[in-house]
């Protein structure tokens, strides 16, 4: 299982600009392809990932088209064994869309479970909007659960996963830097602003009491 000590010794190690944590958990069904139905149906096995996402350079992440940065996570899932990992996981933050005035966020997760190659790929669609719709948008991310070892393999499973109000706090008051000082908050506010827009001049301040700085848990 990914530990906080293995956590902490990628960030270290490899010393991201910008890190933060995300947990989402919903309904997720083996055997349908369309979220939604997924979701009504797996309301009693919540899928959940814990993830820690690294950006390396904030500054090529921000000006790069698809935005990527890397995922670490831990999984559960009912039908799943204990000690799930994800090593190599992706994020990409604000991609276009195919609709117009549309941004995708995208989580690919690629992980073995007894053996077993799978890969959850997520997808959370952002409207050129404010209020109350760029907060569902944030906090919804349809999925699909594919056979293999990328999200090019076929669907055996979906369903929707979410956070809340306190799972947001929690996600900026996790937010940290490996770099010093000012040029680390300098990272962490610039990130900030640009991922999560008005949502974070609403919500930073009230997960200031609860900051974590540098790599603490």
């Amino acid at each position: 299982m990914l530990s906080i000590l293995d956590e902490r010794k990628e960030i270290h190690d490899s010393a991201p600009d910008v890190f933060f944590r995300e947990t989402m958990s919903g309904g997720l069904t083996f055997g349908v392809t369309d979220p939604k139905r997924g979701a009504a149906e797996g309301r009693r096995t919540p899928f959940t990932f814990h993830a820690t996402i690294l950006v390396d350079d904030v500054v090529a992440f921000i000006e790069e088209p698809e935005h990527t940065a890397r995922l670490l996570a831990r999984v559960s899932y009912p039908h799943f064994a204990e000690g799930v990992i994800v090593d190599r996981g992706r994020f990409n933050l604000f991609r276009p869309g195919d609709a117009p005035r549309t941004r995708l966020m995208t989580y690919v997760l690629p992980f073995v479970n007894e053996g077993r190659a799978l890969c959850l790929s997520g997808t959370k669609t952002i409207h050129d909007d404010r209020g109350w719709d760029l907060w569902h948008d944030t906090t919804r991310l349809y999925c699909q659960l594919h056979e293999g070892e990328d999200e090019r393999g076929p669907v055996v499973g979906a369903g929707i996963l979410s956070l809340g109000v306190g799972d947001v706090l929690k996600l900026i008051a996790s937010m940290g830097s490996s770099l010093p000082g000012r040029d680390g908050l300098q990272a962490r506010l610039r990130f900030g602003h640009f991922f999560l827009g008005a949502l974070w001049d609403l919500y930073a301040p009230r997960a200031q009491a609860s900051e974590t700085n540098g790599v603490s848990a």
